[in-house]
């Protein structure tokens, strides 16, 4: 108990969000598990967020996850968006109906070293949405208890992040808006349906260069470094509706 203390410490005393992954690296090794994930997208107005991501996940499976535009598939987004509860990894087909491409999606987090692990949700009183999620790389543990005793210390401690975390936002300068013509938004719409270039300017009455065009637009004013990219940040932060998820 003495070392949650500690951590929460930590957290009030944090001067800048900079100090954050390490203090949740350190939560790992309280509760042992090898990697975190903090995710928060901060609504600034109905179609722009801030989004604030933390984590030590593999890098392969990071750079393929964004590549992919894997966040309009992931079983643990859906779940969060909908629960307050934390979840074990291996229990999200029993919570929900999973689909061939999400059981797709968590086969390949696992062979990229996310063997097991939990999400909590977060869910804050201005409309902020996210999760907090440690894993291991462990296929099985010998019994539940590590997750009975990990999963109450990291609730005990959330509360403690979303306090430091909007603490350290508010003294920050803020961040421009971000703003996408409709063009840009029907564009990056239909490239969430995994709809080529082409398509798209065929399906909207334009060029493909067009199309194109508006695509990188898009992704220069997310901050994204390709359309899948793009597609992530839209979608998490609300440029782009959660109901494409």
């Amino acid at each position: 108990m003495q070392k949650i203390f500690e951590v929460i410490q930590k957290l009030k005393e944090a001067k800048s969000t900079d100090e954050i992954p390490a203090i949740l690296y350190e939560v790992s090794e309280l509760v042992e598990f090898d990697y975190f994930l903090l995710g928060i997208a901060f609504p600034n107005t109905i179609t722009s967020s801030d989004i604030l991501l933390f984590d030590n996940y593999p890098k392969a499976w990071r750079q393929a996850y964004d590549s992919e535009g894997y966040i309009q598939i992931d079983p643990i987004v859906k779940y969060s968006q909908s629960n307050y509860l934390p979840i074990k990894w291996s229990e999200l087909g029993q919570s929900m109906k999973l689909k061939k491409p999400e059981k797709d999606l968590m086969r390949q987090a696992s062979s990229h070293g996310l063997q097991s692990g939990f999400s909590i949700p977060i869910h804050g009183t201005l409309g902020e949405f996210g999760m907090i999620s440690y894993g291991s790389s462990k296929k099985k543990f010998e019994n539940d208890q590590r997750f009975m005793e990990a999963i109450p210390v990291v609730q005990m401690i959330l509360p403690a992040v979303q306090d430091t975390v909007k603490r350290l936002r508010d003294i920050q300068p803020e961040s421009s808006d971000v703003k996408l013509t409709p063009r840009e938004i029907e564009c990056l719409t239909w490239a969430t349906e995994g709809k080529s270039s082409w398509e798209i300017s065929q399906i909207l009455g334009c060029s493909e260069r067009t199309a194109i065009f508006h695509l990188t637009n898009a992704a220069t004013k997310l901050g994204a470094n390709n359309r899948y990219q793009a597609i992530s940040k839209a979608l998490l932060s609300g440029v782009l509706s959660p109901a494409l998820f």
